[in-house]
């Protein structure tokens, strides 16, 4: 019997291969639909879709490091596109809103990440589809549960 696990067979490196591959594509999408970078666009992304945020929750609404999440605020504010306001909870902290300029800059990047996912999730049936999106929502429920655990 041969217990020689193929890399190719496991589930964690097909998902790696499918994000290296996703990221390739989102990062061409948005640098040139709005000139951003795939991590500027998901910071952006995340302020227009969860509202206004500390630093430090922009990073885990994004799924960045904190300095990731920084060092990206700073561009786009940079860009005119966030702006950083004081803490009213915190006063050593800031709140990241999006500027009127962010709001177009938002709705644009929306459009893109919206068609760039339908593209990759052409390959799949509608109902394939369905699926995988209730099974990804059950593996990262249970991942997120676990890592509350630890």
């Amino acid at each position: 019997m041969n217990d020689t696990i193929m890399i190719q067979s496991l589930f964690t490196y097909r998902l790696h291969v499918l994000k290296k591959q996703t990221d390739k594509a989102m990062n061409g999408a948005f640098s040139n639909g709005i000139s951003l970078t795939l991590t500027e666009a998901r910071v952006l992304l995340s302020v227009g879709s969860f509202g206004a945020l500390s630093v430090s929750d922009l990073g885990r609404a994004s799924n960045l490091d904190r300095s990731q999440a920084s060092r990206a605020t700073d561009i786009l504010e940079k860009k005119g596109l966030v702006q950083k306001t004081s803490n009213a909870t915190d006063g050593r902290g800031v709140v990241v809103t999006l500027t009127t300029k962010g709001k177009r800059t938002y709705a644009r990047a929306a459009v893109i990440a919206k068609t760039q996912n339908d593209e990759i999730l052409a390959a799949l049936l509608p109902a394939e589809r369905k699926a995988i999106h209730s099974m990804l929502a059950r593996l990262v429920d249970a991942q997120c549960a676990e890592e509350a655990v630890e």
